[in-house]
Formats: C-alpha cells, structure tokens, sequence
C-alpha cells in the first residue's frame, strides 16, 4: 500500500491487512498503542474510493471521546466535506438518531438520565430525592425497580432471553413468590401471568396479604409486588411524559428493526470495543448489517456487505454495565478464518509492551502469538518500571502525590495519571495534590457534566434550542426557584404541556396563551398562509427562488398568490433521495428578480398576519433576502408576528411521531399534497389549520381555568422575575452573526447566564466551569462555520447534553499535566507516565471476588488497563498495612504481579 497522501503514514503490515478487507465478517483484536484510530479512518477513504458512498457507512464507538477522535482523524486523513454523511458515534446516539428520523418514537420524545430516573422514583417511593441519591443502596434498589420495567418490556414483546438486558433483576425470592401465588390461583406459571401480577399491582398487592397466602413467603411477596408496582409505574409516568431511558433507546431500536425490514441497513459496518457491547446491542449491529447471519453464527455471512468488528479482551472491564466477554468468543465463531490482530505497538517503548505481553501471556492467559511486538526499541534509562511500597494506606497517598509532583517538576512536557480503583481514593489524593497547591484534573466521582449546575446551564441552551424541551424547563422551574423540588417541576410543566401550553408563553403573553392567539387571529382575520422553496437551508445565505401564499379568513380560501425567483446559487437537484420537482417547474414560469419577486409577495400580503409551517425558517430566510435585495424594508418591523403550524400542531398534538406535512396529512387524515412545491406546501398548510382551529377550541377552557390558578399565577410571576429577560435576551441574540464577545456565541451565552446565576446566589461556583468553555472554544465550535448562536445550538445541542468528564481529558483544552482518574474512566486515554495506587489483594483482586472466578479474571484485566495507560514510566504503589478498627491489617501486594515482578524494580 502506498503511503497515505494526506498525513504521510505508512501503516505496517498487520494494519495493511485490515485496512484492504473488503467484504464478509472480520474480526480484529486490537490491544493497546497498535494505531486502531488511523486504521479506521484510513479504511473509510479506501472504501469511498471503492464505491461506497458515505451515508452507507456506520462507524460505532463506544464513547463520545473515541467518536470525536475517529470524525477529527477522519478530516485529517480524507480532503471531502461530504464525511459528514458518514455516521460516527456510540450505539446510544445511532439508536436515538433512528428512533426520531424514523418516527418510531413521539417527536417531542426527551432522554432522562440517572438522576432524573431517581428523581421519578423517590417521587413514587415518597423518598426525599437528595438522600436518596447520596445513598448507594437506595441507588441499586431503584436500578432494580427501573431494570424490572424493562425486563418486563422485554418478555412482553417476547425478546430472546438471551439479549434480555438485565434478567438478573428477578431474583430467586421473586420467582418463588410469582410460583405462589399462580399456585394459589391454579394456573402455570408464565410470561402471562408475569404481566397480569405487573399490571395490576395494587389487586395482588392484597393478594399477598389476604389470609390464603403463605405467611412465612408474604413479607417477601410484599416487596416483589411492590417492586412491580413500582416498575409499572415509572413505565407510565415515561410514557405520559414521552420520556426515554437508555435502555429505552436499545430495546425500542432492536424492536423497530425485528418487525420492520423497510429501515435502511448498512453494507459497511465497523465497530469499535466491542467487549464492552451486551448481547442487545450486538443484535441491533447485526440487524442494521445487510449481512446476514445464520444461528450458529458462521463466518459465511449471507447478503453483500462489509463489518469488521474490533476489540480486546484484555481490556473487558464493563461487566458491571452488562458487557459481555462472551460476545468475542461468538465473533471469533462467527468469524472464523477471518481473524485478524494488530502486531506492532506504536506507542509504547519495548520494556512497557514485553511487560504488558508477559501479563497478557501468565495473568490473562492470553495467546502470545496474537500480542504485539514493540516499534519503538528505546531502552530503559532506569527506574521506569517501579514497585513501591508504603508503610500504610495514609502513607501511600502522600507517596503517590509526592511522585506526581516529581514528574511533574522533573518533565515539563509530560503528563502524569495517579489511577485508583475507588473514587473514594481519588477524592484523597485530589484533596492532598490541593493542599500541596499542586494543579491537576480530577476524573471521578460525580461528573461535571452530571451536577445540577452545569445542567442547568444546559437546560438554559436547550430551550433556546426548543422551546418545547420538556425536560430542560423542568430543571429551570427547580433551578430558578420557581419550583421548589424536580419531581414538583416536571408536574408543573407536564400540566401545562396537556394543556398545549409551553413556559414561554408566559413572557410572550400576560394572560393569553399561543394556542389561544391563534385561534383568536384564525377566527377574527385574515392570514396569508405562505411558503417558501430556497437553494438550500442557510437562513442567511441562501436564496428565495418560490413563494407560494393563500389568504385565508375562518379557514375559507379568499386569495392565492405564487412567485418564481431568480438566483445565482446552486438548486439542488436533489432533495433527499427524490428530484427536486422545482427544476422543472421552473422551466414553465416567469421568473422575476429579486426585488420584484420579494416586492409582490410583499404587496399580496399588506398588513395581514403570516403563517407558515416551520416558520422559524422560512420568516428568517425572508428576512435575510430582503436585507440583501430590498435593505430598506424592515421585515421584523413590518411583520413582527409570524405563526407556525408546526409549532402550534405540536402543542396540540405532542403525542405525535412526526410533525412533517406528508406524515400529519397521512395520520391526521387531511386534505393536500406535500411535493415540495410550495403551492401544494401551502394548501396541505391550510388544510392543517383547520385540525388545529377545531382542536384547540377543546383545550382553551382548561388552559384558562388552569392559569387562573393561584398556585399556577404564582409559580409564572416567579418565572417572568427570574427568567423572562435572561431567556428573551438569548432568544434576540439567536440570529445574529456579528456577536461582540471573544467567546464562540454558545460560550458568550452560557457566561452571561452563569453569571446572572452566581450573582442572584442560585447556584454554586463551577469551579472546573473554564475546563467547558475551553473545550467547547477549540475541540467543539467552529465559528466560522457556524457563526450564529442558532447554528451553533443546532449543530452542537444534542452532543453537548452527552458530554462527560473523560471527554476533556486528551483534548486541547487541558493544560494541567497531573490526572487524577478511576481505572474504568482512565480506559481509553494515555499518559507518558502512570501511578496505580495501592494495588494489593483485597482491592485489586477485590475481596469479593475471592469466590467468583469472572470477577477475578476481569480485575485481573482492570489491572491490564491500568498499567496499559503508560507511554513511558509506571510505578505500581501498595501499602503493607492496614487500620482496621483497632487493629492494624498486614496486606500483600496484588497477587496479579507475581509472575511479572522481576520486571520491577523495588522501592
């Protein structure tokens, strides 16, 4: 293979051969440093080259931070915008992604994470929700009741047991009390009958009571029946709010692609870590493949098509998150005759992978014909493979803050991680490395992203983005004291949204709402329902080459207007996969200049007031045409109310999967046609009306009674004091390119509210709040592609609500040479030197695993990740003793090391 034109790489002879796969079913083992990254990113330009077109292509990571290496190595590697067709991201992002552009999920869908799962539950379990998330056990309980809900999705929608993704949330006790009470009521114990007892909680709940049931079982019954209880209600309460869980976003995606063979499968699949995929989501890969495979998963796939699977089983340290190791054994079947490794580490000197191979080979059983030899053959100076011990575990963290600063002092260009296996641990020596004013970053714990403050600072961004967020304007309600807990929050914005009522109405109107000003304009003026057919989707760029308007009055048709457009940009011949019928239309009109088209539609209109569907769009790129065509009309000025269907339709209607004119006309039963001309866009928009006019005279009397409640008036007169200024100020600032901050617009607005924030006293100083910024401002943002505050939210929005801590770690915005990480959140990144603390037995083999031979061998791994983090120098700590109450513990240094100690050298 000749050297990539691009980086001037040339890869070695292992990643030659995967990088020339062209078809069938392969499987990589990929162990550390071997340039997995590049071979993947070289393979997508081979491909393309070979015919296959980006969009056909599903790259799958495991994190967002492997997936932002892999798209930035992709536009290093490969001179085309049109990668951006190629998806990059983890199985969680495609499934949300195919959930919503496929409908498969109501629209107005949102995605909840941990803590709003606990939020939900405490709020069922009457259970003060800050306790309970500070309470570890009361976190597992509640993981239980959350993983019951979905087991139960799963039997069901009868999913294989096998793909099932937490079946041990049903333990043993469980099943005795469902035998039972199937006993009591003389039938089989099935999945039926699993259902009956989940769906009617509170009849079997005095089932277990009643007299007829064992008493020594009906404690226990009481608290499976409860916890089914539980289960079945958090199911609804997603339901009636159209909320999503993760495990949501997997079993609804796998569902949709079981009963549907219509979804879009891919010819050319890779897949990244995947020792760290369950069995769920290994289906949905093989469902989106055009491969095929048969039950005993032979290496001879039917169907054309390309996936390459690559992973590591040393580094399967996720079972806790129910990866299964078990997956590389059924691809090694699968791909039998098609296994690959990668043979040569480019990253670590030769001492670090003879050390890292000899533990692969005595520790992890691993075949040494499949590790990797060492490019680099830099010999040891000395002291870089160190073993050292502390008297005690309190000496052990002085010890290893004391050898942090060493590297950091005696190696200006280095970076040093202390990795611990307890976020206990690294809180102490985050605390020690501060005391010693020594700078550094700490990766552990409770995320950044994760706090409230930084949530809220999210929540701000996403209803700039989508006023309808249901999810961010219930963490403002708390945030800005409008309501005094999250679960009060979310009950606050749900009864406005049943309502068709959004909060920011209520800056909009002192006592109407939007649904009610439409029905008011609808049933006492005259609107000029319009559209527009554009060169493309730049609000500020592109040019109106149609307008199409009707005017009507009560629903009735009382004027019709159409004009065709001159441009010098590019129509796209395109849309979608369908001929954009205006290149032919246009062969058959006039066509006016700009100025007397634009002039036209303006004189049609006069002074009624406009409507549109969409119309965030089409009134902004009208705007823009006519500051570039006709700057001395002031469109905002002239026409500052503009109506949107859309917006309207999901007020009324947020139950719906899809809110495009084809689908709505289709599930709503209307009169028009969609075919992206603007005359028919226009009529189909008419025709929408007259739902939506109907159906908001049902919701307007219960809109009023509800605002004219005392509690409701109180909770909007704290919304407008403490947010309608900050919240209408970002939304002015929203089209503007010409911003006056340094700052990135999103930077520049997520300042100025934190600082509005702190200055009221509502939230605590974010103290690594900077690390953001800097992240956002040069790995994220690129403002000049997206100059806007708007361009930026819709480019940005999504991924910014996925960040994690680990994401920063490796990018450009951290300066500080000192990390301090756990073990599972270190996998992943590299640091020229590495500290593993206190590696003895008890914590690394934990004590509880000393009977459990999966949980040894995958410790057994967890040190394998630790130690492969290392570029150039490793130093494995432990501590000889331990306080335990009054007396003192004498501990071993990890058994795991026995066979690779001579190697170190001893301190």
């Amino acid at each position: 293979m000749q050297q990539n034109q691009t980086t001037g790489w040339t890869p070695d002879a292992t990643q030659r051969e995967i990088i020339e796969v062209n078809d069938g079913c392969h499987l990589v083992l990929a162990p550390p440093g071997c340039g997995k990254t590049q071979i993947l990113a070289e393979r997508i330009r081979r491909a393309h080259a070979f015919g296959v077109a980006y969009e056909d292509m599903l790259c799958l990571t495991f994190t967002n931070r492997a997936a932002r290496g892999m798209r930035e190595r992709i536009s290093e590697n490969i001179d085309d915008s049109a990668t951006g067709d190629v998806f990059v991201g983890n199985v969680h992002r495609f499934c949300t992604r195919f959930l919503f552009e496929n409908a498969v999920v109501p629209a107005e869908s949102a995605i909840i994470d941990d803590e709003t799962v606990t939020s939900i539950l405490a709020m069922y379990l009457q259970e003060d929700e800050e306790r309970a998330l500070a309470n570890r056990q009361r976190q597992q309980y509640y993981r239980q009741i959350m993983f019951f809900s979905h087991l139960m999705f799963e039997v069901r929608h009868d999913i294989p047991k096998s793909l099932r993704l937490h079946p041990e949330c049903v333990t043993k006790d469980d099943v005795a009390v469902l035998r039972a009470i199937c006993e009591l009521q003389i039938r089989p114990f099935t999945p039926e009958a699993m259902i009956d007892v989940y769906e009617h909680g509170d009849f079997y709940l005095d089932f277990v009571r009643s007299d007829g049931f064992d008493v020594a079982l009906r404690q226990t019954a009481v608290q499976t029946v409860m916890k089914m209880r539980y289960a079945h209600a958090y199911e609804a309460y997603k339901q009636q709010n159209n909320l999503l869980d993760f495990e949501d976003l997997l079993q609804k995606t796998y569902l949709a692609l079981s009963q549907n063979s219509s979804y879009k499968r891919y010819p050319w699949i890779q897949v990244d870590e995947v020792q760290d995929l369950n069995m769920m989501q290994l289906a949905i890969i093989d469902a989106l493949s055009t491969c095929r495979f048969g039950e005993k998963d032979s290496g001879d796939a039917t169907g054309r098509g390309t996936i390459m699977y690559l992973g590591d089983e040393m580094q399967a340290i996720f079972s806790f998150m129910g990866a299964k190791l078990q997956i590389l054994e059924l691809l090694k079947q699968r791909c039998k005759g098609r296994l690959h490794h990668l043979g040569v580490n480019h990253r670590s000197p030769k001492y670090l992978v003879d050390l890292l191979n000899t533990y692969a080979v005595r520790e992890l059983h691993f075949d040494p014909e499949l590790l990797p030899e060492a490019k680099k053959e830099d010999e040891a100076e000395g002291n870089e493979l160190r073993i050292v011990s502390s008297d005690d575990v309190q000496t052990a963290f002085d010890d290893a803050v004391r050898m942090a600063m060493g590297y950091f002092n005696n190696y200006p260009d280095e970076t040093t991680a202390i990795i611990v296996n307890a976020n206990n641990d690294a809180d102490e020596i985050s605390k020690r490395l501060t005391e010693k004013a020594q700078p550094h970053f700490k990766v552990s714990g409770t995320d950044l992203f994760d706090t409230p403050e930084v949530k809220l600072l999210m929540a701000h961004l996403s209803v700039l983005a989508n006023e309808r967020n249901f999810l961010a304007w219930s963490r403002l309600m708390k945030g800005l004291m409008v309501c005094r807990s999250n679960a009060s929050a979310r009950q606050f914005v749900h009864r406005l949204e049943v309502r068709g009522i959004t909060p920011a109405d209520f800056f909009d109107y002192e006592n109407s709402t939007y649904i009610q000003e439409f029905s008011r304009i609808y049933n006492e003026r005259d609107i000029v329902v319009f559209d527009t057919e554009t060169t493309g989707l730049n609000v500020f760029e592109d040019d109106v080459i149609q307008i199409a308007a009707e005017r009507i009055r009560k629903g009735k048709s009382i004027g019709k207007f159409s004009v065709h457009i001159e441009t010098g940009r590019e129509i796209p011949k395109m849309l979608g996969d369908v001929p954009n019928p205006i290149i032919d239309e246009r062969r058959h009109q006039t066509i006016r200049s700009h100025e007397e088209g634009l002039q036209m539609f303006l004189d049609f209109v006069g002074d009624d007031v406009l409507l549109a569907h969409n119309a965030e769009y089409d009134y902004h790129i009208m705007d823009y045409n006519l500051r570039r065509y006709l700057p001395h009309v002031d469109w905002q000025k002239v026409h500052p109310v503009c109506l949107d269907s859309l917006k309207i339709i999901r007020l009324l209607r947020p139950d719906l999967k899809a809110f495009k004119l084809k689908l709505l006309l289709k599930e709503l039963h209307l009169e028009g046609e969609n075919s992206h001309l603007a005359d028919d866009d226009v009529n189909a928009t008419v025709s929408l009306l007259t739902y939506c006019n109907t159906r908001a005279q049902e919701l307007i009397d219960s809109q009023k009674e509800y605002i004219g409640r005392k509690t409701t008036q109180e909770r909007i007169r704290l919304l407008r004091q403490n947010y309608h200024e900050l919240y209408a100020t970002g939304r002015e600032r929203l089209y503007c390119r010409e911003h006056r901050t340094e700052a990135p617009a999103i930077v520049a607005e997520m300042k100025r509210f934190y600082g509005q924030m702190r200055s009221n006293g509502w939230v605590r100083e974010i103290p690594k709040l900077e690390y953001v910024f800097r992240f956002l401002i040069n790995d994220v943002i690129d403002e000049q592609r997206v100059p806007s505050l708007k361009e930026q939210l819709d480019a940005h929005i999504m991924e910014m609500n996925t960040f994690k801590e680990a994401d920063l770690c490796g990018s450009t915005t951290i300066d500080d040479r000192v990390f301090v990480t756990t073990i599972h959140k270190a996998k992943g990144l590299e640091f020229d030197n590495v500290i593993v603390f206190d590696v003895v037995d008890g914590r690394i083999p934990s004590f509880f695993n000393e009977n459990n031979p999966k949980g040894l061998a995958e410790d057994a791994r967890k040190l394998y990740v630790a130690m492969s983090r290392a570029k150039k120098r490793l130093v494995i700590t432990y501590s000889k003793t331990k306080q335990l109450s009054r007396d003192v513990r004498t501990q071993q240094l990890s058994r795991f090391l026995n066979s690779v100690l001579s190697m170190f050298s001893r301190q």
